[in-house]
């Protein structure tokens, strides 16, 4: 049930990108003029999966209640009794409106519509948050900040996924760069400082080191080692592909643009897994109830005992870092001598992998 459950979180987050990206798409300067066909079935069959897709975790807290109720009780008793609950209950009635108001309106291409499903999209981002682990610990505060993330997130992916699959291959690829690479750094500043905000409020930032012993800390490691090549495609795709389009208008820039779009995927699941693990607020109580992280049993070498971490540099380390910097290279040589965009994707897997790698052998637990 856990690993559905984090692909489910995935499933979810690429739904509302695709809302907020069929919505936007139609709203920014380079890409308003263009005739974009969002099927608004394909928008209905997003907006049912976010509610399904949220459902998802409720089922095992329904299961776990049923053992000692029955599954009508056990049901109601999660959706009005439990935070999580309530937030799908928001979220459902939130969705009903938002399909009612696709399945309904005349002009589904205008930026009239455009804006109020930004609107409905906003609200489903709420929604979302209101069930967040942010959510949970501060209240509004925790909603408010977990939504603005989701949302912004939502709209620099979604935009992606709009550019990569659905606007028609005619398009100037070098006006809609021009246009949306302000967009995205904007979006890329607000995710920055809104996931500082989110990680404040489930992560003891004075006990970072000692939260990487934990399965959270780890994910959230591995997403911050992700962070890295996302933004070298940020530079590949907003700064030295202009250059390249400016010298040759016919370049396709899709392949690029798809690369970064699944990088984010990674990012994606990540964040999934972490949604599903205890944050480690307590360090001491999560270890004894929870164990350390499982993937510290598979990779590291020395006795997992206690909760002081430390780094130290060895040969393997500094072997592991050379390769992990020689991937990361060899990604941007990649893209400079116009090889296919692939190569450069799993460079960039490889320097995740390598990084990970020279971090564990580093680590000395005491």
């Amino acid at each position: 049930m856990f690993y559905v459950t984090i692909f489910t979180e995935m499933f979810l987050y690429l739904c509302l990108a695709f809302l907020a990206g069929s919505f936007l798409i139609r709203l920014l300067p380079a890409t308003s003029p263009i005739k974009v066909h969002v099927s608004s079935n394909l928008q209905l069959a997003a907006i049912w999966g976010i509610a399904l897709f949220a459902f998802i975790p409720l089922i095992q807290l329904i299961r776990h209640i049923t053992a000692r109720s029955s599954l009508g009780s056990a049901f109601e008793d999660v959706l009005l009794s439990f935070r999580i609950g309530n937030a799908w209950l928001f979220l459902f009635t939130i969705c009903i409106l938002f399909s009612v108001y696709i399945a309904f309106v005349k002009d589904t291409s205008s930026k009239q519509t455009a804006w109020v499903g930004m609107i409905f999209t906003g609200f489903v981002a709420f929604g979302i948050g209101w069930a967040s682990h942010a959510g949970s610990f501060t209240g509004f505060s925790g909603v408010f900040t977990h939504a603005v993330h989701m949302l912004t997130v939502s709209a620099w992916i979604g935009t992606l996924m709009m550019a990569c699959w659905f606007v028609p291959k005619s398009m100037n690829w070098l006006t809609f760069i021009k246009s949306y690479h302000p967009f995205a750094l904007t979006c890329f500043v607000i995710v920055v400082l809104s996931g500082i905000l989110l990680a404040q409020f489930t992560v003891d930032l004075r006990q970072y080191d000692e939260a990487l012993l934990v399965s959270y800390g780890q994910s959230l490691f591995l997403k911050q080692l992700f962070i890295i090549p996302l933004v070298i495609y940020a530079i590949f795709n907003g700064i030295w592909m202009k250059r390249r389009l400016q010298a040759d208008i016919s370049l396709q820039a899709r392949p690029w643009v798809r690369v970064e779009f699944f990088i984010i995927l990674f990012i994606l699941l990540l964040t999934g897994i972490m949604n599903e693990q205890s944050p480690p607020l307590h360090i001491e109580s999560l270890i004894a109830h929870s164990g350390y992280a499982p993937i510290l049993d598979m990779f590291y070498e020395g006795s997992v005992d206690g909760v002081g971490i430390s780094l130290a540099l060895d040969g393997s380390v500094l072997f592991f870092i050379a390769l992990a910097l020689a991937c990361l290279a060899g990604s941007i040589y990649i893209f400079k001598t116009k090889r296919h965009p692939a190569l450069s994707y799993l460079a960039s897997l490889l320097f995740v992998v390598m990084g990970y790698f020279a971090f564990i052998q580093s680590i000395v637990i005491s």
